[in-house]
């Protein structure tokens, strides 16, 4: 009786965790909840969240265990969600085409060698493949594709210890022609995610300078970031704020070092397109962190027609509904030259993937391109 209790608490404890995936709120459209098990079920399941019943009404109000109130509207029809992947498609290739950029272009060389190991993983019972970008729900769907590519190995070990590892070492031991067939073939799934680049820096600022192991590798391999006020020498422990260097600080680091070379920013920080890039590969679905529920409901139900209960996730940074409200947040900390070099760093992967920024009135959007 105390194992089941135990593993009742475990399955709620996972789909509290969900709901503030990689730092902010996965979607502000749900997945259907009464149909098949998909990737979303046990957070609608969950002893502690109270889905209200739409009614009626478009909107409603999932309450989690601290009694936050988060605003969802309902489903969108799938003919809806697979229009709107085709639009995000278009925006890609005419900004492939603004770049002078084709992947057909390239497609030789990929044929030659492949995609690379580091960056992608692989079902190929699925025929599915995605190039994974840090900072936007890469570690959710890490572990989405651990899960259907080795259901027993996920079973009986720990996903923070071997997701990663084991589909890196799967993808690896693929073989070309197998890999190749996910490629060239016109029904499979290759995907890619995406987040906005200012939240993405935002998560990745929240998440890095708060990790004992990481934040020392930042300021190892970046010694420019020491020339910034920081707390990597005065404390010995945890910083009394959780960070070892202020958003603000970091920024005018990234403004002042990383329009020199993008050489001097991390990974987690470096432009979308340095890892996952559509003009030199055939992606024909790219999924947005900002509506990741409807996306990956999508994908699961109509792509890769598999059953599976829940995700859990991790690197929570912070948890917020609204992306725009924690951009204009902490922007509004930065002057305007710094907001404007920033910019500039990321201003391919904003074009590429539909993202925006006013910089009058610090609003960000793109994820709005939906219905």
């Amino acid at each position: 009786m105390n194992r089941y209790k135990g593993l009742v608490f475990t399955c709620v404890i996972a789909a509290l965790i969900f709901v503030y995936f990689d730092g902010i709120y996965i979607d502000e459209h749900i997945a259907d909840f009464k149909t098949k098990p998909i990737v979303l079920q046990a957070l609608y399941y969950s002893s502690q969240l109270q889905l209200q019943l739409f009614g009626n009404n478009m909107t409603g109000k999932v309450t989690d265990a601290m009694n936050n109130d988060v605003t969802v509207t309902k489903p969108l029809p799938p003919a809806v969600v697979e229009k709107r992947f085709g639009r995000r498609l278009e925006q890609a290739e005419n900004a492939c085409m603004k770049r002078g950029i084709s992947y057909l272009k390239n497609w030789e060389i990929m044929t030659k060698y492949g995609p690379p190991v580091r960056y992608f993983v692989a079902s190929h019972s699925h025929r599915a493949m995605m190039c994974l970008v840090l900072k936007a729900g890469s570690s959710t769907w890490n572990n989405f594709f651990w899960r259907i590519r080795a259901p027993d190995e996920s079973r009986n070990s720990s996903f923070w210890a071997k997701t990663t590892s084991s589909n890196s070492e799967a993808f690896r031991a693929l073989s070309r022609e197998k890999k190749m067939e996910i490629l060239q073939d016109e029904n499979a799934t290759r995907l890619m995610n995406v987040r906005h680049p200012l939240a993405r820096m935002i998560s990745g600022w929240g998440d890095k300078f708060t990790k004992q192991y990481y934040y020392k590798v930042l300021f190892k391999r970046y010694p420019g970031m020491l020339k910034y006020p920081n707390k990597h020498k005065t404390w010995k422990g945890w910083p009394e704020d959780g960070r070892f260097m202020e958003f603000a600080d970091y920024a005018r680091y990234m403004a002042d070092y990383g329009t020199r070379s993008l050489r001097n920013l991390d990974e987690h920080f470096l432009p979308m397109l340095k890892r996952c890039d559509p003009c030199y590969f055939p992606f024909n679905y790219i999924t947005k962190l900002e509506t990741f529920a409807t996306d990956a409901a999508w994908i699961v139900d109509n792509k890769l027609n598999v059953t599976i209960d829940t995700i859990t996730s991790q690197n929570v940074f912070r948890k917020t509904e609204d992306p725009a409200a924690m951009i204009k947040e902490y922007f509004s900390q930065l002057e305007p030259d710094v907001i404007e070099r920033i910019l500039s760093i990321y201003k391919v992967d904003m074009e590429t993937f539909g993202y925006t920024f006013n910089t009058t009135t610090l609003t960000a959007g793109g994820w709005g391109e939906e219905t």
